[in-house]
């Protein structure tokens, strides 16, 4: 027998509730969700269950009463002008079963979401406490019509809210731009058991979105001040992720794409306590792959299993490149499940690089990101470089010690070296402004897409030695490639970090910055001090021949010397304008391409 239908609407959504007698004295409550509006709504219904009624499975397995006397919290989505359906079990006298459900929440969403085609349910009983229920499509007993959506009971059902609680948190930033995105990403995650917890960047305390998603069950926290870095962010989700006893947190990218659980768990397997979500999108079946990592490796044969392991987490591909290694570093890399491609002599870090250029632009990898193979950076933040090249499009994007509040330990020596040549390569590349700056020119955790590999990987004047890092920054400055940087921690504290020396490093730096600079732009390197040379010259020969003159004194030595300033001068001169039109020369400027 068919009970009456119970009906509820907010705004352009209508909730109808019905109740049909099924088999053995059990009864099937179905809630249908329809909208009338133009848009696609998350909406979050409360549909209160009778103490005196006690919720089924298929299978007839209820429980100690566990699952009786609360309520059902249900979030899904519904497409404009279609009905969706979500169903369960009771078993009981059936009195009062027929109470109007209420509909908490209507959110307007952006397009489709497959994300919420299954919807979330929690129990949340009498006293508050919460469990996070199964949604599984399927036949109801006694029922003709087709199948779908209804609630499971667990295996356990004791369960309650400290099971969930223990799960591994998921925490994410709310900002202005990412309302929806992190709606979903807190349904699914909810709908897993996995505790949310969000901040908010950008947005006032008590702003809409985020009662929003308290309401689905998110822990939202106030950040420490309104202008808060994304680390210090990032910071206090681990923090109370920490405080409230969960093994670990997966911290969202700033635009909160779909998770992918299965690669994000097994990164989070390698991680400490914190591991950056990996998108869904990563793992979508392609021709090509979308991230390769690639190792340049010298001797790094006690290190380069651990740093491929890390690194194939977020990997569709790890390549190693052997320098030319005397130890058993290809070997170690092969056993680790890299692609190794080995040189027969040690060719240096550019010539590894060049060498990964061409091997990422023959696989048409959407994004190669280059990390070290001594352990100094952390694989971990190779979703935050790619999100960042997606999300700014930049051509190449550098993973800087010096940017937010990411501070690396630099050794004080290596930290003047390093202000030194970043200031002499931004010089070099003329610009005066700091606001316009690389801040860590020398890192060599990069990240690189399609545009900038198939520009890089064609360009034969990269150097061979450690040179290229500011190599790489001069050809995407002569080709018009974006550059874009990201806070990322290096650590100093591993063994074996470089193969050359900090004052060799440095010096070939600085010998490379001289090289290119004068090359590249003569009329300054060259033409302004043999200007100013010739001037010298000039005014100390005029001088001379005016007290000739008036005195009769003659000095030949300082006449011979200002001579030759001044022809040495001229020289330099011409020399610069020589060089100028040469690398104005279309045969020059396809040699630089």
């Amino acid at each position: 027998m068919e009970h009456d239908s119970a009906h509820t609407q907010l705004d352009d959504v209508s909730v109808t509730k019905t109740v049909a007698d099924v088999d053995g004295g059990r009864r099937f409550v179905s809630l249908a969700v329809e909208t009338h509006g133009p848009d696609a709504v998350a909406v979050s219904i409360s549909d209160p269950v009778p103490a005196t009624e006690t919720l089924t499975g298929r299978d007839r397995r209820a429980g100690d009463g566990t699952f009786s006397g609360g309520r059902l919290a249900i979030e899904g989505a519904v497409e404009p002008g279609e009905s969706a359906t979500v169903g369960y079990l009771v078993e009981g006298p059936g009195e009062s079963v027929v109470s109007n459900p209420t509909v908490d929440e209507v959110v307007p969403l952006s397009g489709d979401d497959e994300s919420l085609a299954t919807p979330t349910v929690r129990w949340v009983s009498a006293d508050g406490d919460t469990t996070v229920l199964d949604v599984t499509t399927a036949s109801v007993p006694g029922r003709t019509e087709a199948s779908l959506p209804l609630v499971s009971i667990p295996d356990d059902t004791t369960a309650d809210a400290t099971d969930a609680a223990r799960d591994v948190a998921i925490g994410l930033v709310l900002s202005p731009t990412n309302g929806d995105a992190a709606i979903r990403t807190v349904l699914r995650a909810s709908r897993r058991g996995h505790p949310v917890l969000v901040t908010y960047s950008g947005l006032d305390e008590g702003a809409e979105p985020l009662d929003t998603l308290a309401s689905l069950g998110a822990i939202v926290l106030s950040p420490p001040s309104r202008r808060s870095s994304q680390a210090e962010l990032n910071r206090l989700l681990s923090r109370t992720a920490r405080e409230r006893g969960s093994p670990g947190i997966i911290l969202q990218t700033r635009d909160c794409p779909r998770i992918d659980y299965d690669r994000t768990s097994a990164a989070f397997e390698r991680a400490d306590y914190e591991v950056v979500a990996i998108p869904e999108q990563w793992s979508v079946a392609r021709d090509t792959p979308t991230v390769v990592v690639g190792i340049p490796a010298y001797n790094a044969a006690d290190s380069i299993a651990d740093v491929v392991d890390r690194a194939a987490a977020f990997a569709d591909e790890v390549v190693v490149v052997d320098d030319g290694s005397r130890d058993a570093t290809a070997d170690r890399a092969r056993e680790a499940g890299a692609t190794v491609v080995a040189h027969d002599w040690n060719q240096g870090y550019g010539g590894a690089l060049k060498t990964l250029f061409r091997e990422a632009a023959d696989r048409d990898a959407a994004h190669l990101v280059v990390v070290d193979a001594d352990g100094q950076h952390d694989p971990a933040d190779i979703p935050i470089l790619v999100e960042t090249q997606d999300r700014a499009d930049a051509d190449i994007v550098i993973g800087s010690r010096y940017v937010g509040d990411r501070q690396s330990k630099i050794p004080f020596v290596r930290s003047l070296g390093l202000a030194v040549i970043n200031d002499l390569t931004n010089l070099s590349l003329g610009k005066l402004r700091p606001s316009g700056w690389v801040r860590d020119t020398q890192s060599g955790y990069r990240a690189y897409n399609r545009r900038a590999l198939r520009s890089l990987a064609g360009d034969q004047t990269l150097g061979n030695n450690m040179g290229a890092s500011t190599d790489i920054l001069y050809h995407a400055h002569r080709n018009r490639l974006s550059v874009a940087e990201v806070g990322t921690t290096i650590s100093y504290d591993v063994e074996n970090s470089s193969t050359q020396g900090s004052l060799s490093h440095g010096l070939d730096l600085v010998r490379n910055i001289v090289w290119t600079v004068e090359y590249g732009r003569p009329l300054l390197i060259v033409g302004i001090p043999g200007t100013i040379t010739t001037l010298l010259g000039v005014s100390v020969v005029l001088l001379l021949l005016v007290q000739y003159v008036e005195t009769g004194a003659l000095y030949p030595v300082q006449l011979g010397t200002a001579i030759m300033f001044a022809i040495g001068g001229t020289l330099l001169c011409v020399t610069a304008l020589m060089m100028h039109v040469l690398n104005g020369h279309p045969t020059m400027k396809r040699l630089g391409q």
